[in-house]
């Protein structure tokens, strides 16, 4: 996972941008930085949206942690099989847990408590930024919802399931 934090968070550095468009964030990684090809970087974006490090707003990409934050290793570049292991990685986690995405969790607290998407996006990146990113997205929303009075019984389970796998 930290591995696809780096690479989500190269064209957004590069590029000096809060948001990118989908395309522009895929030509960044197959074409300004030939990592990918365009199919994997499109893989690569898809994978982004499912852990929760990128959602999808008006047609732009915003990264769900702080891009400044992020010290990326000295010359990094993906391993070559850097897409293929993500998704290995998954199908074994989903395997023994069950999968929750930062995008479910916010659909449901933004339905439990009539809240906005947007500002339950603003608190949930200021809480993390106070903790210095140090707690899982997910969790983070957990605290978050109950700031808003949501009654989080119903999911907290699979996200604990989803964040601490077996340990749960």
């Amino acid at each position: 996972m930290e591995e696809l934090k780096h690479v989500v968070s190269i064209p957004f550095k590069k590029n000096l941008a809060v948001s990118l468009s989908e395309k522009d964030f895929e030509f960044s990684l197959a074409f300004d930085l030939k990592w990918f090809s365009p199919k994997t970087a499109s893989k690569v974006k898809e994978r982004a949206l499912e852990v929760g490090l990128l959602s999808l707003k008006d047609g732009a990409l915003i990264p769900g942690f702080d891009v400044d934050s992020v010290r990326l290793p000295h010359a990094f570049k993906p391993f070559e099989n850097f897409l293929e292991s993500q998704e290995n990685s998954g199908k074994k986690s989903s395997s023994l847990k069950e999968e929750i995405s930062f995008e479910q969790i916010l659909e449901f607290i933004s339905a439990d408590t009539g809240v906005n998407r947007q500002r339950l996006v603003s608190e949930i990146n200021s809480m993390q930024d106070r903790l210095s990113y140090l707690v899982d997205i997910r969790i983070v929303a957990l605290v978050v919802a109950r700031k808003f009075g949501c009654d989080i019984e119903a999911i907290f389970s699979k996200v604990a399931r989803s964040v601490l796998g077996p340990f749960f």
